[in-house]
């Protein structure tokens, strides 16, 4: 699982020095530089040297997101969590928002599609699911699609009762083909497979809204619960249920529904040891591995450590000897240890691999939440890592060292800010419902940081379902109520921002405006610039004419703010045919183009030329 967020930066935004403001670059994969020979040549860093003198250009780009992806990120839309509780006693994950997460597709002959969603008098969430087709079976599983996997599977200890509840309403179709809908609470084996239904009450479909209840006890480990339409194979079916979330719980009666994810808590965090690192003297203890005979180099330069894999050999790059620093001990086994930091890859490509080891020059002593020993780095940006101590697969039972070492490749990377703590809680705590998915993205490193229910931290993914966020500071539990909004950390006074949205959104142009509008009432001072929408070869004639009456809408509301980049690129055009063709078509030369849509070098040095020029004539 990779953390953090790419910065195309030379030192730290915490270590910025007074002087021209600094200006941060949000954008998706043109920003981020996909086509780019290298992160020396992305326009946020090609910019930043065209400046006199020289300004810090923070990249903020990830690919594949969309307009409002990138305005959540910026904090112009509203990013709002809910975290892991103590006690939760409805068993399905997801009652609140399963409708958020319905994805439209086919089980037995049948497509499922969530056509609306709403609340009733009450309050109570609800999702309206349209099924339709030919059936090709005696059934058609919808608790699946509802609430996963409960939805996978249970574990649960044989001879205990649970409980199961739910309500639905006919809203539309008919029950023709229809044999019934049963709320099923199902025995399984490990891997979820069916063993037998141990509870069945069966809904009425008669237009009402119908609730019903069951409880029963299991023989078996493991147990399940869903949502099943019973249906004549070969039937046409065409009827749409409003589903209310259900309850799945232990005990013989059914109680309250508690909808999930609900209100959750940051949890207490006091490590029992806390030291940061910065270099602005020496190495601080930080010390060559020594492997095979070899010590890779490692040096402080501007108030960094520099570490170097400079033979493309096995385990190269620096660890620090824990027992040794002052105050510390070798990490005893099973305590938590959190490791932050700010990394920049400087040359070369690979991974840098963060963990604990046995002892200097030793093997790993630590495992993930996953049960790998290390994290793998793959980008520059700030991480936030959470260990615990000991490696039995290594026959280590606590951790004596902290180690970045890379592995088989040519690298060079700098390190500063390196937060080392250990103790028995957790800063982290998952995230389990988003009201953007803020960290969709392809380069990843992702990762936000920023404040929640007023506690610093980082929110995090690994690229899957699975979100985090890890408090930046020791600190007391906090309650964090549903829907509580993040608050990105960006937004410093006196920055400038640069806003390139919109690609992957252009077929909306209504959300594109709006989330624009958002992001730009949302920038400190007032300073931003607004970049044109690309069009790609890719796209259809009507896809082109959408983005062209799109960037003529931001132009016209943006005036001198605007940035026509596609204008700039369609200057440098040359006069070779496959150039002209491209112009006349209203696409980027394919000269100034890497593949369909990005840029090369070339055409990222246009880019850059007129991001500099539009804010040098707003004398900023």
């Amino acid at each position: 699982m990779l953390l953090g967020i790419a910065l195309s930066t030379t030192q730290s935004p915490a270590r910025q020095r007074p002087g021209p403001r600094t200006i941060i670059a949000f954008g998706d994969s043109l920003t981020e530089g996909a086509g780019a020979s290298s992160r020396d040549t992305t326009f946020p860093a090609i910019a930043a040297g065209l400046f006199d003198p020289p300004r810090m250009i923070i990249n903020r780009g990830i690919g594949g997101q969309t307009s409002t992806e990138i305005a959540a990120r910026q904090g112009g839309v509203p990013l709002k969590l809910a975290l892991a509780g103590g006690d939760i006693r409805n068993l399905y994950p997801h009652t609140r928002d399963w409708m958020e997460r319905f994805e439209t597709g086919i089980v037995n002959g049948l497509t499922h599609e969530c056509i609306n969603k709403g609340t009733d008098e009450n309050g109570l969430p609800y999702g309206d699911v349209k099924i339709h087709g030919t059936a090709t079976a005696g059934f058609t599983d919808i608790g699946r699609q509802i609430y996963g996997a409960i939805a996978a599977n249970h574990a649960a200890q044989p001879g205990n009762p649970w409980t199961i509840s739910s309500a639905i309403q006919m809203i539309a179709g008919s029950t023709s083909g229809v044999a019934g809908m049963r709320l099923l609470l199902i025995e399984a084996d490990e891997l979820g497979g069916y063993l037998a239904e141990i509870a069945a009450p069966a809904f009425a479909l008669d237009g009402t809204r119908s609730h019903v209840t069951a409880t029963a006890t299991n023989t078996y480990g493991f147990i399940r619960s869903t949502h099943l339409l019973d249906i004549i194979p070969g039937s046409t079916i065409d009827v749409t249920l409003r589903i209310f979330p259900g309850q799945f719980e232990k005990g013989a009666a059914e109680t309250t529904l508690q909808l999930t994810p609900g209100d959750g808590e940051i949890p207490a965090y006091h490590p029992e040891f806390s030291r940061l690192y910065r270099f602005d003297q020496d190495s601080d203890g930080w010390l060559p591995r020594l492997q095979d005979g070899h010590a890779a180099p490692v040096s402080t330069l501007d108030g960094r450590l520099l570490v170097e894999n400079d033979d493309a050999g096995v385990l190269r790059g620096c660890e620090l000897a824990i027992a040794e620093i002052p105050g510390g001990q070798i990490i005893p086994g099973g305590k938590t240890i959190h490791l932050a930091f700010d990394i920049e890859i400087i040359d070369g490509s690979g991974q840098v691999h963060v963990g604990g080891l046995g002892a200097p020059g030793g093997s790993w002593a630590t495992t993930t939440s996953g049960g790998d020993p290390t994290w793998p780095i793959l980008a520059s940006g700030h991480y936030e890592l959470v260990f615990t101590a000991g490696n039995l697969a290594s026959a280590n039972p606590s951790c004596g060292a902290i180690a970045f070492l890379s592995s088989g490749s040519l690298l060079r990377w700098s390190l500063d800010n390196i937060v080392i703590e250990w103790g028995d809680e957790t800063p982290q705590v998952e995230a389990l419902y988003r009201s953007v998915e803020a960290l969709h993205g392809t380069n990843g490193a992702i990762g936000l940081r920023g404040t929640l229910a007023g506690v610093e931290g980082t929110l995090t993914s690994d690229r899957g379902t699975c979100h985090l966020f890890t408090r930046s500071h020791a600190g007391d539990a906090v309650a964090v109520a549903y829907a509580t909004p993040f608050h990105p950390s960006d937004l410093t006074t006196g920055q400038i921002q640069w806003l390139w949205a919109g690609r992957n959104s252009a077929v909306t142009p209504e959300t594109v405006l709006s989330d624009i509008e958002a992001m730009t009432a949302h920038v400190p001072g007032g300073r931003y610039l607004i970049g044109s929408i690309l069009p790609s070869a890719s796209d259809t004639p009507e896809t082109r004419q959408t983005i062209a009456a799109l960037n003529a809408n931001l132009a016209a509301l943006y005036t001198t703010r605007f940035v026509n980049l596609h204008g700039a690129l369609a200057a440098a055009a040359n006069q070779t045919t496959e150039d002209q063709q491209d112009i006349a078509a209203g696409l980027v030369p394919r000269s100034l183009r890497s593949d369909a849509l990005h840029l090369n070098d070339q055409g990222y040095a246009i880019a850059a030329a007129a991001w500099v020029s539009a804010t040098t004539a707003m004398g900023w």
